[in-house]
């Protein structure tokens, strides 16, 4: 090297444990890397292969010339005689932990610390505006320092796969986003050995290790600067990912002043989302290929967080103006593709209009309509990616990621009200100032395919102001939206008791306009689940305590979806309205759930008591039915999920409280021979052995055929992977 000193062995590996690290790109990173995988026994060769990616980067060149600088300040000494040769059966123990007892149960920790001192910076401390501080992050027993000790969840050492590194342990992926401190815009990993703490090495992530113990680091350290400003919350989220599935998300906020202040400070965090409880069942998670972290931010507003499987595409904040604005704009379009606008009395003694149903008796479109129909609903999913993805570099960046069919993971802070239309979503460039150039490849397989194509055969011909429906993510992807799991076990693959035969319980309206479609509705389920396995309650009293009774496989509601208009919020809570007008709000589950939890509170103590035995024509069993059987719930109505930010409980959060497997439901109000078909056509799949997501696919591919688009109007939360028990 012309103008730096050799750098060996053990001075990579201390470079690779250093802060400096994150300042090389990513190409450097990974040759750099790549090369301590290597097991290179002569050192000149090493030398060698050093300065081969020395004049190749410019990246390395100029961190190397500052950590030779400045050698010995800002890294964890590791003695240069502590460098042995690689050795793939050493001991799976960190340096920094040799000695220690392996912790009994297993946590994430989060700590801010100053950068050279590297001291932990104490939870009153004000931060100091465009201040440079390290983010310290472990997995391990849980730290008394931790920013997440009141909110952690354990990581029981014998529930993960243990398929990497020869079934030695597990590799996990670690992301930092925010909109106000500046992060590395990379990813960082960690291994999970089968028993004592996380530990971060110079090995490739994925690969076998090639590392000694003492090449390992107990912490990852990722460096973060404060907003050059003073900001009373500034807040920044860590991800935890293990195959593309979020398994754990926590936010950390804190307070930034002028100067930094060792008062008056509030520095926090929280895991607010967790796919498995303390990370259960991961040998089962399937691989997916792009997630989307939906939190509550500053003032109010949603964070939104797009991550493309190998980094971070987008970050981004939403106002409930824009949340309410997308909702609504793609909940008229739906709409209207199906029924016309009632039209009010132009005076009193006039008669109002009522809506006109669009859809021909077999819920088909005529080929002029369904053409319009794409059009317009294009031109408003091109608007959703807009909010997703605001800048060009994003959307390339998400659409090359999404070019061929994948599966997306939706993951929804726990108590987060956002229900955004994912499925509406269209990633062809739409400009509505011009016309309309149709994909006819995209169209015939639309029209004659099996249902099982998901993309266009003539995809790579596709610009701007093509329409094709595999533009829409819901006809081109499986979007899976599974709720946090947090204190509940692992994410349900299977819903209902696989004992035979299964049960279905149905909840339904005697106010529906068509008594006749509802009878030929009963009689279809009556022949799918079999007549004695279907129970029908058609009033709130039987339809609530029918649910906390054994033997739950299915829930099915077939009735009005009403929302109680609340002057004060603007929205007011969603009901269901069974049996003749009868209305069964989330609260009135999640009172009956709270009832059979065998507790109730003493006047004057602070405390609860087990009570056993039951209430009611409820009690415990009933509840903890739900919780082992996990079955899975289809909301066919009315305005059943279409959730605004205002909304303050819904039942997608209450049946999943109470330990269903995942909820379905409609995004808009839809007819009752629709409903009828789609239900139908759902149970005839998953019944037959197909995931909710194929079958819900199915669903959307057989409505397609006929011109329909409205299959895009039914979401699924729970993972697109969930099938039916068998025994």
């Amino acid at each position: 090297m012309a103008d730096t000193a050799p750098i060996g062995k053990g001075e990579l590996r201390r470079l690779r444990t250093s802060p400096l690290w994150d300042e090389l790109d990513e190409p450097a990173q990974t040759a750099l890397l790549q090369l301590l995988a290597r097991e290179i026994a002569d050192e000149q060769t090493f030398l060698t292969e050093v300065q081969v990616i020395w004049r190749q980067h410019a990246s390395f060149r100029r961190v190397l010339r500052k950590y030779l600088a400045d050698r010995g300040t800002t890294e964890r000494a590791v003695p240069e005689q502590a460098q042995p040769e690689p050795d793939t059966d050493a001991a799976v123990v960190p340096q920094d932990l040799a000695g220690a007892a392996p912790p009994d149960r297993r946590y994430l920790n989060l700590s801010l610390t100053w950068p050279i001192s590297r001291q932990v910076v104490p939870q009153d401390w004000q931060l100091g505006a465009g201040a440079h501080y390290h983010l310290r992050l472990d997995i391990g027993d849980l730290g008394r320092d931790s920013l997440l000790r009141d909110s952690a969840r354990p990581l029981p050492d014998d529930a993960l796969p243990h398929r990497d590194d020869g079934g030695r342990g597990d590799w996990l992926q670690i992301t930092v986003l925010s909109e106000d401190f500046l992060v590395p815009d990379r990813r960082h990993a960690m291994f999970l050995p089968l028993d004592g703490h996380a530990y971060a090495c110079p090995c490739p992530p994925g690969g076998r290790h090639v590392c000694r113990p003492e090449h390992r680091g107990r912490y990852v350290w990722i460096p973060v600067t404060a907003p050059d400003g003073p900001r009373s919350e500034a807040s920044l989220r860590v991800t935890v990912a293990y195959r593309g599935n979020l398994l754990q998300s926590a936010t950390v906020v804190a307070r930034v002043a002028e100067r930094e202040d060792s008062a008056g400070g509030s520095l926090r965090g929280e895991v607010d989302f967790t796919l498995t409880s303390g990370f259960l069942g991961l040998e089962d998670l399937p691989s997916r290929d792009a997630a989307i972290r939906v939190s509550r931010g500053y003032d109010g507003a949603l964070v939104v967080d797009v991550d493309g499987g190998d980094r971070p595409v987008s970050t981004f904040w939403l106002t409930e103006a824009q949340i309410e604005g997308a909702l609504a704009r793609a909940r008229t379009v739906l709409t209207d593709v199906h029924a016309t606008r009632a039209v009010p009395p132009e005076k009193p003694g006039d008669t109002a209009i009522p809506p006109l149903d669009r859809l021909g008796p077999d819920n088909t479109k005529n080929p002029e309509e369904f053409r319009d129909d794409l059009w317009r609903l294009a031109a408003v999913g091109w608007d959703l990616l807009h909010l997703l993805a605001p800048v060009p570099a994003q959307r390339a960046a998400l659409r090359d990621r999404l070019r061929e069919p994948a599966t997306i993971q939706i993951c929804r802070q726990q108590g987060q009200p956002l229900m955004f239309p994912w499925a509406l979503v269209y990633d062809i460039p739409v400009d509505t100032g011009d016309s309309p150039v149709y994909c006819e490849s995209g169209l015939e397989q639309a029209r004659h395919g099996d249902g099982a194509g998901r993309a266009c055969p003539d995809s790579v011909r596709h610009t701007r102001n093509t329409v094709c429906p595999y533009g829409f993510w819901g006809f081109r992807h499986a979007i899976e939206q599974p709720t946090s799991r947090k204190d509940r076990g692992t994410l349900p693959l299977w819903a209902g008791r696989g004992l035979g035969a299964p049960h279905m319980t149905v909840g339904r309206a005697l106010t529906l306009p068509r008594a006749d479609l509802t009878e030929r509705h009963l009689l279809s389920l009556r022949r799918q689940f079999g007549a004695a396995n279907v129970r029908d309650c058609d009033s709130r009293e039987s339809l609530l305590d029918e649910l906390f009774r054994a033997g739950q496989d299915c829930v099915y509601f077939y009735c009005h979806g009403r929302r109680q208009k609340d002057a004060a919020d603007r929205t007011g809570a969603t009901e269901l309205e069974i049996g003749d007008g009868e209305r069964v709000r989330p609260a009135d589950i999640s009172a009956r759930m709270t009832e059979t939890t065998g507790t109730t509170e003493t006047p004057g103590t602070t405390g609860t008591t087990e009570t056993t035995g039951t209430t009611g024509a409820t009690g415990t069993k009933g509840w903890r039915d739900w919780e082992e059987n996990a079955p899975l719930v289809f909301l066919n109505g009315c305005h059943t999920t279409d959730d605004t930010p205002g909304t303050w409980l819904t039942f997608v959060d209450v049946f999943s409280s109470l330990g269903a497997s995942g909820v379905i439901g409609t995004e808009i109000s839809v007819g009752q021979n629709f409903a009828g078909e789609v239900a139908q056509s759902f149970w005839r799949h998953f019944l037959a052995g197909l995931t909710v997501g194929e079958s819900l696919h199915r669903v959307r591919a057989e409505l397609l055929g006929k011109g329909n688009l409205l299959g895009l109007a039914y979401t699924a939360y729970c993972c697109a992977d969930l099938r039916l028990s068998r025994p």
